[in-house]
């Protein structure tokens, strides 16, 4: 399936788009984090974007009942479990080792989804590739640091938060074979509302009146953002688009240097070099791949 040019260009705004409304996001949850339990931020999140959910599938015709039909619902609940606590679990690092060391660390994620994807979808990877994701992991260990006096345990928490990032890609793309993208939303939503309403009482502290404003801003922007991912997909190709997820890193840098005071640290950045380049060129070996077939 090809798209035109003025649908790719549509796409990259609408990819763009939300990876900054996302990196936003990131922002505000890392100040909220030093004044409450990332678990009780994402469980009105959690809320907000599942009413939007159900909102825009009760409009234009939609059924909810209709979109809530798949035929890999166990799988579905599985993916948004997933995304759930490695959501939570990312946002925690946020406030511990910081918006940028965090984001460099996710990184890694295309790779580590390229890898995988060989096992769970039976694509097949060249030796290129190959190449290129040892690579990539190279650039992460320069950012991990193992066995230096200021390497951090939690980075190894990052590491295993961008695998399960990895795994909820892999199973939304098995998922996608038959189910649609509404549906992918509304399971997406329905499981991390259920989860984290479950849990996130236990967690609950009093929100301070003006912090309600952040945390309303917090929801908005992460709903906008994976609205905005999701029409990118509609109309470009994913080839196209996935390498302008790297652009995160940049926002997130931006703001942890002017917000947060974060620094940015000569390994993490010839690390994340490392990572991105071998990522962008994964991507293009995909698209060429794709052109022969």
């Amino acid at each position: 399936m090809s798209f035109p040019k003025s649908s790719n260009a549509t796409g990259v705004l609408f990819m763009v788009s939300a990876i900054f409304f996302l990196s936003l996001m990131d922002g505000f949850t890392r100040y909220l984090t030093d004044y409450y339990n990332v678990i009780t931020i994402n469980m009105f999140r959690y809320l907000f974007l599942f009413s939007f959910v159900i909102l825009i599938n009760s409009q234009k015709n939609k059924s909810v009942i209709l979109v809530s039909r798949s035929k890999y619902k166990y799988i579905q609940l599985i993916r948004g479990s997933i995304l759930a606590v490695e959501m939570c679990f990312a946002h925690y690092l946020f406030l511990k080792i910081g918006l940028i060391e965090t984001h460099a660390i996710f990184a890694s994620c295309p790779l580590i989804v390229a890898a995988l994807s060989v096992v769970f979808l039976n694509e097949k990877v060249g030796w290129k590739r190959w190449t290129a994701i040892l690579i990539g992991f190279i650039g992460i260990l320069i950012i991990l640091r193992p066995g230096t006096k200021v390497f951090d345990p939690l980075s190894l928490i990052a590491l295993g938060c961008a695998f399960a990032f990895a795994v909820y890609q892999i199973l939304t793309r098995y998922v996608s074979r038959e189910d649609s993208a509404d549906t992918t939303m509304f399971y997406t939503g329905l499981t991390g509302f259920i989860l984290l309403t479950f849990i996130g009482p236990f967690f609950y502290t009093t929100i301070n009146n003006y912090d309600w404003i952040w945390i309303l801003i917090v929801c908005c922007l992460g709903t906008a953002g994976h609205y905005l991912m999701t029409k990118a997909f509609k109309v470009s190709e994913a080839s196209l688009l996935q390498p302008f997820t790297y652009l995160q890193l940049v926002f997130v840098s931006i703001i942890g240097v002017l917000i947060f005071d974060e620094k940015l640290e000569q390994e993490v950045v010839i690390g994340s070099a490392i990572v991105i380049s071998a990522g962008l060129f994964t991507f293009w070996r995909e698209h060429v791949k794709k052109q022969i077939n």
